[in-house]
């Protein structure tokens, strides 16, 4: 159902909004080290964090829009996040998708080149994969032109390092600068993070259970935030 704001509601409705959008902010990083780690060689990380950061502000710009096309209510801004996160992965996989140029097909092949046992001749490749000699020829050179991600499709958590040693380590060094700088946090500071993103409590939830005042739990949320994201960008650095 389409809902009709006066003025005052839809400037409170634009402050609520601004608000969300940044404290979604520091997502960005996370989703952008996530594709890297997925396709490292599509995109540099800082371009993916920088491709993700306007997926988030194409998201605030369109959540209007969205709302009357679909006739959703805008001031359900519990799914505003969902959306914004939604825009943000949209718009990483858009520009990888154009970065990288080997097909879909060729990946494929590739796969199944990736499988065979080295030292076989081209006609027990071809026998082992039915590929014809020109496919073999014709894929491995497009993959040797631009290393791919030969499993772009899958989606990995963060700390599934893989049998990748050099990915392993960055992963390890990311996850320990993270856990030290929680650490090193003021207890409301870790209590404020782990009911935040944990338990999935909005702030001023976390702030009830937790007998505070709002403005006191949003000051820890930040200072935990900034200080995890400050540590895991010094260790990928």
């Amino acid at each position: 159902m389409v809902v009709t704001m006066t003025d005052g509601l839809q400037d409170a409705l634009s402050a609520e909004l601004d608000r969300l959008t940044d404290e979604i902010r520091p997502q960005a990083r996370a989703e952008a080290w996530k594709a890297f780690q997925r396709a490292p060689h599509a995109l540099e990380l800082d371009e993916l964090h920088s491709i993700a950061l306007l997926g988030l502000s194409q998201g605030r710009a369109r959540w209007m829009a969205y709302c009357e096309k679909y006739q959703y209510s805008p001031d359900r801004t519990e799914f505003y996040m969902v959306f914004c996160l939604r825009r943000m992965r949209g718009a990483i996989l858009d520009a990888m998708r154009a970065n990288d140029w080997v097909t879909r097909s060729a990946r494929t092949r590739a796969k199944k080149l990736r499988d065979v046992p080295e030292g076989l001749s081209e006609g027990e490749v071809m026998a082992a994969t039915g590929l014809s000699a020109r496919d073999i020829r014709d894929t491995a050179a497009a993959v040797a032109a631009r290393p791919v991600s030969l499993d772009a499709n899958e989606v990995p958590d963060i700390a599934d390092g893989g049998e990748d040693v050099e990915g392993s380590a960055v992963v390890s060094s990311v996850l320990g600068a993270a856990a030290a700088a929680i650490a090193g946090l003021d207890p409301l500071a870790r209590l404020m993070l782990v009911l935040r993103y944990h338990e999935g409590l909005a702030i001023p939830a976390a702030a009830a259970s937790l007998g505070v005042r709002p403005a006191e739990a949003r000051a820890a949320w930040e200072k935990g935030v900034c200080a995890v994201h400050d540590a895991m960008l010094l260790a990928v650095a």
